[in-house]
């Protein structure tokens, strides 16, 4: 990973944000204990940068997609608890365990051969157990199965400690419920009655959200809420009980006055006035910003500007309002003066979610926690 800190760009993350995100998510839906999902680089924010600030937030543990995230976290000297959400093969056991991680586990022979992996382990591998009751993605699906998986992890002669259950909701975040109490309805018909461990976790951002009358939320697991971005984009809840977290900015590299019809950037799609000022910035859709971001109105100066031209690799042109010198602050996202550019913006302008959007955000971009 090279991180570009040589050139004026940026990602602030704000601190005071992610507080005030964590309470507010806390407050709402009872949490006692709180995961927050850094996977995927934190969702394009960083995936130390937000860590630390996530727990200096108040966040109690954090969830990750893959063992190599995890152990990055610890590598950073994070000791909070770690789960990872995703399936680890089981010859990674071992590893897993001597790192204090939280495994997610759907099948019985995964248990079994990670068993054999972990004979010569003193330390024993806190199980995650996955139920899928509607997200068709993994999990246990079977009741007996998961039985059979919750006695076998339960025996002591086993290397496991019963740590946790899981399921997850693939539509907590809309205004039609139906699909998420059908998966609700599947849950009590699979676990009901069974042993249940200390951490039992349903929830995650929409669920804890909006649902936390009608299931367990003493843990949670909880993504999008806390950057700053309302789960259903404000069809459920207004989005303004949140604070934006993320800022994106740059700054102007160079600016020349263009004559009349000069062409912009790859496919000389757009032709300059007379006597206009173009700024280039030193970004590009190389870092992540989708090429169909041009036409996007930045803010400079307190004023708005457009992107003009294609956006290039490492680079993209803006038209000036007047000419301004090189080192000029250029906010992409974020607030500056009287306007704001959220990540929602982007999206709605990229036809994409702003956490598809903030994902794609590459890690050659300097981090830096703000306020």
């Amino acid at each position: 990973m090279v991180v570009a800190i040589t050139r004026p760009t940026r990602i602030k993350i704000s601190q005071s944000a992610i507080t005030h995100n964590v309470s507010v998510t806390r407050k709402i839906s009872g949490a006692k204990f709180m995961f927050l999902a850094v996977k995927a680089n934190a969702y394009g924010f960083g995936l130390q940068t937000m860590a630390q600030a996530a727990i200096k937030g108040g966040v109690d543990g954090l969830a990750v997609a893959v063992l190599d995230e995890a152990l990055a976290l610890r590598q950073a000297g994070i000791t909070a608890p770690i789960l990872i959400l995703g399936i680890t093969l089981p010859q990674y056991a071992k590893i897993m365990a001597e790192n204090d991680l939280i495994a997610t586990v759907s099948d019985l022979d995964w248990l079994k051969l990670a068993a054999h992996n972990l004979e010569h382990t003193a330390n024993k591998l806190q199980v995650n157990i996955g139920v899928d009751t509607g997200m068709g993605r993994i999990g246990f699906r079977k009741r007996e199965a998961l039985a059979q998986a919750i006695t076998y992890v339960q025996d002591a002669k086993t290397p496991f400690n019963y740590q946790s259950i899981m399921t997850h909701f693939a539509e907590a975040d809309s205004v039609n419920n139906d699909y998420f109490h059908e998966q609700l309805a599947n849950w009590h018909t699979l676990t009901d009655r069974l042993p249940m461990p200390p951490m039992v976790h349903l929830a995650n951002s929409g669920a804890a959200l909006y649902h936390a009358d009608e299931l367990p939320t003493d843990y949670i697991r909880a993504g999008t809420v806390i950057y700053g971005m309302e789960p259903s984009r404000g069809t459920v809840l207004a989005d303004d009980y949140l604070r934006p977290v993320l800022t994106l900015e740059t700054e102007l590299i160079y600016v020349k006055k263009m004559p009349a019809n000069a062409a912009i950037s790859y496919g000389h799609t757009y032709h300059t006035q007379e006597g206009e000022w173009i700024g280039t910035l030193p970004i590009g859709y190389a870092d992540g910003l989708p090429r169909s971001l041009k036409g996007f109105e930045v803010l400079i100066n307190g004023q708005k500007a457009p992107i003009v031209g294609n956006l290039a690799m490492d680079q993209m042109m803006i038209s000036l309002p007047e000419e301004l010198p090189v080192g000029t602050v250029v906010t992409i996202i974020g607030q500056q003066g009287q306007y704001e550019n959220t990540l929602e913006d982007v999206a709605q302008h990229v036809a994409l979610a702003p956490w598809v959007v903030a994902t794609g955000l590459q890690e050659r971009l300097l981090r830096v926690i703000a306020d």
